[in-house]
C-alpha cells in the first residue's frame, strides 16, 4: 500500500508552528492539552475547504437510486502496543535487558473536544456532497417504506460511556474510540463483522432502487518509527532518543470508507495519508499513571503494568497530545476522508 508522506496542501495548512514553552534549558517543551478550549485553529478552517483526497479502490452503483447515510463512524486511535527495537540497548532513555521490547501507549482524550471535531467533520461532509451534486435522502424516507438492512441503534462514545474497538495489524494492536455525530447512531457490529441483516429489506432495496451507506473513517496516532531512528522535537531530553507519534488517515479496521448495504459493495482507501507535523510526545508512564486491573479504563486500554517476561520487556508510556496541533491534524484528516467519500459518491451517480 502506498503512502502519501506529506501533501502540499497539508503542509500549507499546517505550517503554523506549535507554540511550545521551554521552562528551562534542556527541559521538555510544555504542551497544551487537547480540550474544547483548544479548538479555535481547527474550527477556523472553512467547511468544504479545498483539500487533496487520498486514492480509493472499489466501486458502487448509485445511478437512478435513492440512498441514505446510515452512519458516519469515526475511529480515533487511543491506545495500543507494538514491537520496537532499542538502539544500543536503550529506549526512551532507559537501559533495557534483551532486544525484544513491546511499547504500550495510551492517550488521555477529551471526548467532548473530539465530539466537537466529529460534528464539524459531519457538517463538512454534507457541504462537500452538496458541492458535487450528491443529495442523500433522509433515512426515514426509505426505512419507513422498506425497513433497514442494518439499523443504526448504537450511540457513539460519550464521556460517561466510551465505545471502543480493538484491531490488530501485523504486530501492532490499536484500540480506537468510536464516535458518531451528535444525535447520530451507529450500526452495531458483531465481532466477526456485519451479519446478513434484515432479509426482507435486503430483497426490497434492489427492487425499489434504494440503498443505504455506512461511512467509516479511521485516524491513527501511532504510526511510530519502530526502529527508533526518527529524531523528534519532543525528545525526552537533549541527545536522548524518543519515538515520535505520527498521525495518519488509514483504512478502517473491519470496515470500509463506504459500504453499500444492499449491494454489499465496499470502497476503501488505497493509501494512507501520513501527516508529518508533530503533535505530541511519548513519555514513560509514572507509577501513579500505571493502569491497575481494577481501573474502569481497563476495558479501553488493557495495557497492564510495565513488566519483563522472559526476554521481552513491555514499557508503558503516555502519549501526550498538543491540543491545537492535534485538533488541526484531526480536522484535516476528516476533511481529506470526506473529499474521498464525496468523489466516490459522485462517481457512483454518473451514467
Amino acid at each position: 500500500m502506498s503512502r502519501i508522506s506529506t501533501l502540499l496542501s497539508a503542509a500549507l495548512l499546517l505550517a503554523a508552528p506549535i507554540a511550545l514553552a521551554q521552562s528551562a534549558a534542556g527541559a521538555a517543551p510544555e504542551l497544551q492539552p487537547l480540550s474544547s478550549t483548544r479548538l479555535a485553529d481547527a474550527l477556523a478552517r472553512p467547511l468544504g475547504a479545498a483539500v487533496s483526497a487520498p486514492r480509493t479502490r472499489g466501486t458502487l452503483d448509485l445511478k437512478d437510486k435513492r440512498f441514505y447515510i446510515a452512519e458516519y463512524r469515526v475511529l480515533i486511535d487511543q491506545a495500543g502496543e507494538l514491537p520496537v527495537a532499542p538502539r544500543d540497548g536503550r529506549l526512551l532513555g532507559l537501559q533495557l535487558a534483551g532486544d525484544s521490547v513491546r511499547l504500550s501507549y495510551r492517550s488521555q482524550p477529551d471526548i467532548a473536544a473530539l465530539q466537537t471535531l466529529v460534528d464539524r467533520g459531519w457538517a463538512d461532509l454534507l457541504l462537500r456532497l452538496a458541492a458535487v451534486g450528491v443529495n442523500p435522502t433522509t433515512p426515514e424516507q426509505i426505512i419507513s417504506a422498506h425497513g433497514a438492512i442494518f439499523e443504526a441503534t448504537e450511540p457513539g462514545s460519550s464521556q460517561a460511556a466510551p465505545l471502543t474497538v480493538e484491531a490488530k495489524t501485523g504486530e501492532t494492536t490499536r484500540r480506537y474510540l468510536v464516535l458518531a455525530p451528535t444525535g447520530g447512531k451507529l450500526v452495531h457490529q458483531m465481532p466477526g463483522g456485519l451479519d446478513i441483516g434484515n432479509l426482507a429489506a435486503r430483497l426490497s432495496y434492489p427492487r425499489h432502487q434504494v440503498e443505504a451507506l455506512s461511512l467509516t473513517l479511521a485516524v491513527n496516532l501511532s504510526a511510530l518509527d519502530n526502529s527508533s531512528q526518527r529524531r523528534s522535537g519532543y525528545a525526552l531530553a537533549p541527545g536522548v532518543e524518543a519515538l515520535s507519534p505520527q498521525m495518519e488517515l488509514g483504512p478502517a479496521p473491519a470496515a470500509a470508507l463506504v459500504h453499500a448495504h444492499a449491494q454489499r459493495a465496499l470502497v476503501n482507501l488505497n493509501e494512507a495519508l501520513l501527516l508529518a507535523p508533530e503533535f505530541g510526545r511519548l513519555r514513560l508512564a509514572s507509577a501513579a499513571e500505571a493502569v491497575k486491573p481494577s481501573s474502569p479504563l481497563q476495558a479501553l486500554i488493557s495495557l497492564g503494568k510495565s513488566m519483563t517476561s522472559g526476554q521481552q520487556t513491555t514499557l508503558e508510556t503516555v502519549l501526550e497530545l498538543d491540543g491545537p496541533a492535534t485538533a488541526r491534524l484531526l480536522m484535516y484528516s476528516l476533511q481529506a476522508a470526506n473529499q474521498a467519500i464525496a468523489n466516490t459518491l459522485q462517481a457512483a451517480l454518473e451514467p
